[in-house]
């Protein structure tokens, strides 16, 4: 999960403590490592995980619930995450009939003042809000009220997240929190700001502190995908053992998650015993034989890989990548046809189109189909007949804009010569050796079809640039 998924993970957060907040719950999903192969690979992400027992929701709005949840009067109130007094709980109307003799005229303009900046955030006004939060100010300061002077500047920080203005929000929770040390909300704002700037340090810090004021350990889990994030793998482990502990071990996930980070750490026996147990399960059955596959992968056990993922899919796993990993593995195992199967698959249920293509034409290639895999090394060439090289420091691209892949045209001449296309296959070699691609295997195959076709000359020079480019 990324840092922008995080702060929207946070946001959810702030959402679940508003009670007239209606959202929808939604899993979180965890990434996998990416297969160590010899073609193509691609990053895989499990997506099938079921969601924490309490899911992360995401909203549009940032700070709306720590604005929503505080509808207590003007005065000494308790912002969010502390408790009022009960003689201080009861609705601004009813106090200031019951009190309305007590009060002078500037706490009668405070108490409106505020109570018109809740009306008009729970209108979501927050032109108006701001308005009269600047009223409000008017009348108190951090000495004589700490409490609605911090809770104030704290529902300014929120508009100003809502707004977009990353910078002033940590300006005014700042300000807050030199005010009031212990309000814990402030450090939750400051926690999604922070990961959305991407600041995985300063996000983790402050969660860690909400952590502390509130004794809430369920968002260890929150602070596990930060250090995740960040690609302390160690650390995050540790943050997720803080999340179960607090659970009482009651997590249902515990041990698969505990399985994702040891694969992500590259400790794929261990990854493979902590998946093993959740085989059989109905929820975590199908995803723990990917990532079973995935650790086999990166072991260069493709046999065993491969077998995974059949199992994988006979559970219904529907993982993105699963057709295409597969298919690697069949490739690297010289099961052409079946791995054939897979990337053709790959190609219209996957986002790997190019590299599952170039990998399809390969099988083609290897079984002999040298026509249809020259048409299939034609589609991932794109519309050029041969390379166009980038200018300094760019890849190559293709008439569409996709990086070369000079692969394409070595393997393509193979083809063409294999079918009596002594040009085309000149013509491909040529692109090679312009472009620096195999620069060795490219002359000496030239060489042989400057040989079939009777010019010795250029055979000789091209035999002689290969021995210069032999390793």
């Amino acid at each position: 999960m990324n840092m922008k998924k995080i702060a929207t993970a946070i946001l959810a957060i702030l959402m679940m403590t508003t009670a007239a907040s209606a959202f929808a719950e939604a899993g979180i999903s965890v990434s996998s490592v990416s297969p160590v192969v010899e073609v193509a690979t691609v990053e895989t992400e499990n997506t099938e995980k079921a969601a924490p027992a309490e899911s992360l929701a995401s909203a549009p709005e940032t700070a709306e619930a720590v604005l929503a949840e505080e509808t207590a009067p003007a005065g000494e109130t308790a912002p969010a995450g502390e408790t009022a007094p009960a003689e201080e709980a009861a609705p601004a109307a009813a106090k200031s009939i019951v009190t309305e003799s007590a009060m002078t005229p500037d706490e009668q303009k405070l108490d409106a003042a505020y109570t018109l900046v809740l009306n008009a955030i729970n209108k979501e006004d927050y032109e108006t809000a701001k308005e009269y939060i600047d009223i409000c100010f008017a009348y108190i300061d951090a000495q004589t009220n700490p409490v609605l002077f911090s809770d104030l500047l704290l529902k300014r920080a929120c508009i100003n997240v809502i707004e977009g203005k990353a910078d002033i929000a940590l300006l005014n929770l700042d300000a807050a929190l030199r005010v009031n040390p212990n309000l814990a909300d402030a450090y939750l704002v400051q926690t999604q700001v922070y990961a959305g700037l991407g600041d995985a340090d300063r996000a983790i810090a402050s969660l860690e502190k909400y952590i502390e004021l509130t004794q809430d350990t369920s968002l260890y889990e929150t602070v596990a995908q930060l250090q995740e994030a960040k690609g302390d793998i160690a650390a995050a482990q540790a943050a997720y053992d803080k999340y179960v502990a607090g659970t009482g071990g009651n997590v249902a996930e515990a041990g698969f998650q505990a399985g994702l980070y040891r694969m992500q750490s590259g400790r794929f026996e261990e990854a493979i015993e902590a998946f093993t147990p959740y085989l059989n399960d109905e929820t975590f059955g199908a995803g723990a034989a990917y990532n079973i596959g995935i650790c086999r992968m990166n072991q260069l056990n493709y046999a065993a890989a491969a077998e995974s993922f059949n199992t994988c899919e006979a559970k219904g796993g529907t993982f993105e990548g699963l057709y295409y990993n597969r298919g690697i593995c069949y490739l690297l195992s010289e099961n052409w046809t079946a791995a054939a199967q897979d990337f053709a698959k790959s190609i219209e249920a996957e986002p790997y189109k190019d590299d599952a293509t170039y990998n399809l034409a390969i099988c083609r290639m290897q079984t002999g189909n040298y026509e249809i895999a020259e048409a299939t090394f034609t589609e991932c060439i794109g519309d050029g007949a041969t390379a166009e090289t980038g200018s300094e420091g760019t890849a190559a691209t293709d008439q569409a804009g996709r990086a070369i892949n000079y692969g394409a045209y070595y393997y393509r001449a193979i083809c063409r010569a294999a079918l009596g296309n002594a040009e085309g296959a000149l013509a491909d070699y040529t692109a090679c050796i312009e472009n620096g691609y195999e620069l060795s295997q490219s002359y000496y195959q030239r060489a042989q079809i400057y040989a079939a076709l009777g010019d010795t000359e250029k055979q000789s020079e091209d035999l002689a640039q290969s021995l210069k480019y032999a390793d």
